[in-house]
């Protein structure tokens, strides 16, 4: 998702610094913009932000101008640790340089590269920074589910232990459980063998060394047991509950956010994207529970969209529920017959659109 990459560019010119600027308006919300002798101090306070991953962009007249500029930058991160191992750089240079643009990324040192000059193929350039931060996210989520996994493999260690300790228990219990046994028989073996002539008071005798060892065992019994079951409740894993996944589709950043707004604190988790090409994208690499998808959107429209996603066959499993700015039945008719199952009408309120959510997951 655009919106968690955050975004350096290194740029040599102002030239080229507009170019970038039109290239990443409006579509991530953390943008540093660096020239050649920017402060370092700026740079460092932008990387303190670790809980998203890093693209850089070098936008430079010729590769080894790039090259220099990022051998400082890798020397500061190696002094400084500035930011996590989730981040990729893409080079921009001059056409003319291609080929030693394409040589520095064989080696590793750029993930990508694309050319401006003599033409800016804006869209170009914009595709590969788009399909750069799914990577980048893609990776992001690889690294939450390894650290998940951590954990869950540490708690299923901890209930091995813990269940060994009642096993262990189990194992002792039975020795005292069959001393205590012992010792009421032998009373009660006592009490059978006494004569018809004995007293009453001997009789008695015998029954009330019986009772308390019954009381006695009956109480370490409950004891036991109460305390086996606070162990075995203790080596009872509790794993977070996954909260379900919403897909956001529109090209308005104003409804992605108020819709965020809504479904987050209601305990769903979101993922949004700026067109149908983009939403597509998303599909292949995460399983949302329902999808919101808008109608009128650039790129690939909300439309052609399901009928993408039947050509995937996705829409099986997956409802979808059109937003649309207008009531238009028509509409709605084709994308209800293309697979969507209900729409929403814009702007909405959070009853509404909880309402129609919650009636789906």
């Amino acid at each position: 998702m655009d919106n968690l990459v955050n975004v350096v560019v290194f740029y040599q010119s102002i030239e080229i610094k507009k170019v970038i600027q039109e290239i990443l308006r409006n579509k991530y919300q953390k943008i540093l913009y660096c020239e050649i002798n920017t402060n370092q101090d700026q740079f460092i306070k932008f990387t303190e932000d670790k809980t998203r991953p890093l693209l850089f962009i070098y936008a430079f007249e010729e590769p080894k101008e790039a090259v220099e500029f990022n051998e400082i930058i890798e020397k500061l991160n190696d002094s400084k640790n500035l930011f996590n191992k989730e981040h990729l750089s893409l080079l921009i240079c001059c056409r003319e340089h291609r080929e030693a643009a394409y040589f520095e990324c064989s080696k590793g040192r750029f993930y990508s590269y694309e050319t401006f000059k003599p033409i800016y193929d804006m869209n170009r350039i914009r595709l590969s920074i788009a399909q750069m931060c799914d990577l980048l996210t893609s990776q992001d989520k690889v690294h939450l589910y390894e650290e998940d996994k951590k954990t869950i493999i540490n708690k299923l260690q901890n209930v091995s232990i813990q269940l060994h300790e009642v096993e262990t228990s189990i194992s002792d219990e039975k020795g005292i459980q069959h001393e205590l046994l012992n010792e009421l028989i032998a009373e009660i073996d006592k009490l059978c063998s006494l004569e018809p002539t004995d007293s009453i008071e001997t009789m008695n005798g015998h029954v009330s060394k019986i009772k308390p060892k019954v009381e006695n065992f009956k109480a370490h019994n409950q004891s036991y047991f109460k305390e086996i079951g606070s162990k075995v409740k203790g080596a009872t894993p509790s794993f977070k509950k996954k909260m379900p996944l919403v897909l956001v589709v529109d090209d308005q950043n104003v409804m992605l956010k108020i819709i965020t707004t809504i479904l987050k604190p209601k305990g769903f988790d979101v993922e949004v994207a700026t067109n149908g090409a983009e939403a597509i994208n998303k599909l292949k690499n995460c399983k949302p529970e329902l999808v919101l998808l808008d109608i009128d959107m650039p790129v690939l429209n909300g439309i052609d969209t399901l009928k993408t996603m039947n050509k995937m066959n996705i829409l099986d499993k997956l409802p979808v529920i059109m937003l649309t700015s207008n009531s238009d039945k028509e509409s709605f008719i084709e994308c209800r017959e293309l697979g969507a199952i209900d729409y929403i009408v814009k702007p909405t309120n959070a009853e509404t659109l909880l309402k129609k959510v919650l009636a789906v997951i």
